[in-house]
Formats: structure tokens, C-alpha cells, sequence
């Protein structure tokens, strides 16, 4: 074991070489078993090597699971809940990938995704609510026929599986864009490791700061090779691990008013879905290099390209920057 601050450093490096190193590996071997996507928002829709995410899961996890020995305060059991949620998240990112599984599918799969930090009790039971204060959502001991005494605990039985459905969605809706999943993931994670670090519980969990270091360190390491023009795309592998890890950090580290705030982009992104059902796609027609849009306004970045007309790198830029705002106020949350 060494002390925090070299112990988070080093998983930085793993996370950010790990990624750095294997992406232009995958890159030839993706396009040499022809995984490959067309890029949308070009002209000329080039194919990309798509899948790419599996790198920036692989630089995660190795980051994650070397912390583990590396954190002054481990608690191992929690640490290995939330590697084994985001696992299973990303396994089904994967397939997601690969098979384009159904949409019940991918509400009802994270469900079971989620059975690893309901079963430790991550977090806590209790919630500061606005308007409302504290709020304990653990009832104590239940007693039920032929089953016998159980923790009736609502926050692991429902609000942990809720918040795990959710993010790992949540991320997935807003992309499509060179650099956007990912940069989401740099911008989000950066917010939420201030927000941590200035919450009562930093002191006492690390947990949280070890999960947003490699995820800032895959983000980054990703980025390199995703930014516009992308070289390869990350796939769902990408946001539906992102998506859980930002739900393990919640969870772990007792911020859920700052994560609500962080994803608040997202949210408003999944309000607008809803007006299609969740069949809008986010892209546009690109025209000389610029995207326009003019059909029924169904996301964020519908709004963006029907009102300035955007390169794909303006759009983006413009997206993060929402994104930083977003998280500058879920740092301002944590004192308020």
C-alpha cells in the first residue's frame, strides 16, 4: 500500500496507458475483421473502426483492479461490487454491440447488473431531500412467511438498481458525435471527483476517487483517438460503462444530488426521447461541413444544429461546455 495521492496517480498512468497503448492495436484489428461503422456526420460517410471502447474498459478495469492493492483504505468488498456492476454493464455494452439487442433488454438486464451493490448495501441509507431534509430509507428487519427475516432496506432494494438502469442509459442517449461519449465521461467525472473530494465523505471512502481517476485516465488516453476526425468509435461498450461507473461513484460516495445534477444534460435529453418513443437518432445532414437539422425537435443536439448550424466539432464543444456548466453546479451542490 502507498498513501492516496501516489496510489491515485498511478492508477491515472495504468488507466491512461493502458488505453493509449492498445487503441491503435485494436484500430488494425477492427478494421481487418471489417468492425466498421459509417461516420454519419461526414459527407462522405468514411467507415471507422467501431467497438472501440472495449481499450478504454480494458484500461479501466486493469486501473481499478490494481488499486486494490495500491489504496491505504481498501474495502475490498465494495471495491469488487462496483467492478463486478460495471463489468456486467459493460458485457452488455458489448452485446449491444454486437447482437443490437432489444430496448427491453436494456432496462431489464442492468437489473441484474445491479444485484452486486445491493447485496454489500453500498452507500447510505439515509438521503438529504430537498425541501424535505434527511430521509432514512432503511425500515429495519422485516419478518415474511416461509422466507423468513429480511433487511428492508429501500435504498439497496430499489433506489441502488434504479440509479444503475438509469446512468447506464442515460450516457448512451446523448452521443453519436466524434469525442462526445468520451469527453462526456472526462467532463462528468472531473466534476464529480471535486464534488467528492468536497463532501463530508471524502475522508472516509476512497473508493470513489479511485473509480473517477481511471475513468479520467481511459477518457483521456481515448480521446487521443476519438476526437474529431475520429480514428474509432467508442460503441455502447463505451457509455453503458461509463454510464455505471458514474452510478457506482453516486452510490458509493453519497453525492446523488450532485450525480443528478452532473447528468442534468442527459436528463433533459431523455425527456425529449420520450416525445418519439426513443426511435430519434441525434444526427443531422451535413452540408459543406456543417450539420442542419429541421424535423420535430427530439434532442439536444437537435436544438444545436436547427439554431447555429455547427460543424461536428463546434457541436460537440458546444455539448461539453453545457456538460461543464452542469458540473460546475453539482460542485456548488455539495456546499450548498
Amino acid at each position: 500500500m502507498v498513501s492516496l495521492i501516489p496510489a491515485l496517480f498511478i492508477v491515472l498512468l495504468i488507466s491512461f496507458g493502458v488505453v493509449y497503448l492498445l487503441t491503435p492495436f485494436l484500430i488494425k484489428k477492427l478494421v481487418k475483421m471489417k468492425l466498421t461503422g459509417p461516420d454519419l456526420n461526414k459527407e462522405h460517410k468514411p467507415e471507422v473502426p467501431r467497438i472501440g471502447g472495449i481499450s478504454l474498459f480494458l484500461g479501466f478495469i486493469l486501473a481499478i483492479l490494481v488499486s486494490l492493492y495500491l489504496s491505504p483504505n481498501p474495502n475490498v468488498e465494495l471495491m469488487l461490487a462496483a467492478i463486478s456492476s460495471i463489468t456486467l454493464i459493460g458485457f452488455l455494452g458489448l452485446m449491444d454491440d454486437v447482437l443490437n439487442i432489444k430496448d427491453i433488454y436494456r432496462v431489464i438486464l442492468p437489473f441484474f447488473a445491479a444485484l452486486p451493490l445491493m447485496l454489500v448495501t453500498a452507500g447510505t441509507s439515509t438521503m438529504v431531500m430537498p425541501l424535505i431534509g434527511a430521509v432514512n430509507f432503511n425500515y429495519g428487519l422485516l419478518a415474511l412467511p416461509l422466507i423468513g427475516t429480511i433487511q428492508l432496506n429501500l435504498y439497496a432494494l430499489i433506489l441502488i438498481p434504479i440509479g444503475i438502469v438509469a446512468c447506464s442509459n442515460l450516457i448512451n442517449l446523448l452521443s453519436g458525435f466524434n469525442g462526445l461519449e468520451a469527453g462526456t465521461g472526462l467532463v462528468t467525472s472531473l466534476a464529480l471527483l471535486i464534488s467528492f473530494a468536497l463532501s463530508t465523505q471524502a475522508g472516509m471512502v476512497h473508493e470513489p476517487l479511485f473509480l473517477l481517476v481511471a475513468t479520467i485516465g481511459s477518457c483521456l488516453a481515448f480521446l487521443i483517438f476519438n476526437w474529431y476526425p475520429a480514428k474509432i468509435f467508442p460503441g455502447n461498450i463505451t457509455t453503458y460503462t461509463l454510464g455505471a461507473t458514474i452510478a457506482a461513484v453516486v452510490i458509493l460516495g453519497n453525492i446523488e444530488r450532485a450525480g443528478v445534477i452532473a447528468l442534468t444534460p442527459q436528463i433533459v435529453e431523455f425527456f425529449l426521447k420520450t416525445r418519439t418513443f426513443f426511435r430519434a437518432e441525434n444526427f443531422g445532414e451535413s452540408i459543406n461541413g456543417r450539420l442542419h437539422y429541421n424535423g420535430k425537435i427530439s434532442s439536444l443536439t437537435h436544438l444545436i444544429m436547427r439554431y447555429f448550424k455547427p460543424t461536428e466539432k463546434q457541436l460537440v464543444l458546444i455539448l461539453l461546455s453545457i456538460q461543464a456548466i452542469f458540473g460546475i453546479l453539482a460542485i456548488i451542490s455539495i456546499k450548498i
